[in-house]
């Protein structure tokens, strides 16, 4: 919700893409530092202390940038800077709600838990993204963003009030240098590169999701030529995407099995190719509808499958790890798609896109290949 009010917001103030290419990149900058730390920190302390320290981090900067907007203080640097901080605290807090689930559930119950838990964190970023642009369009940004930190409260109180009750003890109990730790991360990932693959796919998935977030506005606005209005109903049908994809998640994986990413990245693909070549308002809608179904399989399903491919000891790291992936190609594409948009106009930031997903899809079908995942998706969800 947050993300969609504020590069609308900063896109109709500055009538410049490329600021929204640097919001959407820069966000994720210090994430490329600070993931590999927060990695080894999940996998040393305890899990809802940490995820309790980045929701309140993140309620303080977001009542900063309240603040500033009520008293104008704001220019687009300021937006930036208090971006990358709250991304950062994210990139604590997924991290630690992810290890948590594999900390407190019984092996057997993985797939029902990591399916469930990834889809309702899915459909809260999507049906955020709708309410996002449907505030953008009847409200202004001081009242919107007051409604943003108040979720994040609940957020916060829901995780102080969850039971903590580990069923497994970390086999590593005495913490051995923090670095030689760091490393064995990368050991174990170089042991397991299936999770090499899966963090390829969940990549594009992640990249697809935050930059059609992004750009939207700009798309809506200068290439359909159509209000605030449009563009809240277009993160609305981006949302109801998603969340279909989310409820009919168990089927897909039961339909799919080990061809869940192949057809997922399919579906993305076409949603793409819709909004890069066709200036149709219902065209415009159907791709929207498509991305938000396809990006919402690729993140949910195959993280899950991610969690149970990882032994319980490594799930921090591998978490971050998967985080670095995804933030490293918003960081690098970012300022790109952001020059083009304002150069050529937005379609061909959708048209851009093809291209990685086309190649993730071939990465897909040699994927499903692999002994280990099709043992895995093989179980019923």
């Amino acid at each position: 919700m947050y993300f969609v009010l504020v590069t609308w917001f900063l896109f109709q103030w500055t009538e410049n893409a490329l600021y929204t290419g640097l919001f959407v990149s820069f966000g994720f900058i210090p994430g490329l530092f600070s993931n590999v730390i927060f990695g080894v920190l999940v996998d040393r302390y305890n899990r809802k202390t940490l995820a309790s320290l980045a929701g309140v981090l993140s309620i303080i900067v977001l009542i900063m940038l309240w603040a500033a907007f009520l008293m104008d203080w704001i220019n687009p640097w300021g937006v930036i800077v208090t971006h990358m901080v709250l991304q950062t605290a994210g990139s604590l807090f997924r991290p630690s709600l992810q290890a948590f689930v594999g900390e407190v559930f019984k092996p057997d119950d993985l797939p029902r838990i990591f399916s469930l838990s990834g889809s309702a964190t899915i459909s809260g970023s999507l049906a955020g993204a709708g309410l996002g642009g449907v505030f953008s369009s009847f409200l202004p940004i001081s009242l919107a963003l007051f409604i943003v930190i108040i979720f994040y409260q609940g957020a916060s109180l829901m995780i102080y009030l969850l039971n903590y009750e580990p069923l497994f003890e970390r086999k590593d109990t005495k913490h051995s240098d923090f670095f030689k730790e760091i490393q064995s991360g990368f050991k174990y990932l170089h042991a397991h590169r299936m999770l090499y693959g899966l963090f390829v796919m969940m990549m594009l998935g992640q990249l697809t999701f935050h930059t059609t977030l992004g750009f939207l506005s700009v798309y809506t606005r200068d290439y359909l030529q159509k209000s605030a209005l449009v563009y809240g109903s277009l993160d609305v049908t981006f949302s109801i995407g998603g969340i279909a994809a989310g409820i009919l998640g168990a089927w897909w994986w039961r339909r799919m099995q080990n061809h869940i990413a192949i057809y997922a990245l399919l579906t993305m693909a076409v949603g793409l190719g819709m909004l890069g070549f066709f200036q149709n308002i219902g065209v415009a809608f159907t791709g929207i509808l498509l991305i938000g179904a396809g990006t919402s399989i690729v993140r949910a399903l195959l993280q899950s499958v991610q969690q149970i491919a990882t032994d319980r000891e490594f799930h921090g790291r591998m978490a971050s790890f998967r985080m670095l992936c995804n933030q490293t190609s918003v960081v690098i594409t970012g300022p790109l798609f952001g020059w083009i948009a304002n150069e050529n106009g937005a379609n061909f930031v959708f048209l851009l896109l093809l291209i990685p997903v086309a190649f993730g899809l071939i990465w897909s079908w040699f994927q499903s290949k692999h002994p280990r995942f099709i043992e895995i998706t093989s179980k019923t969800a």
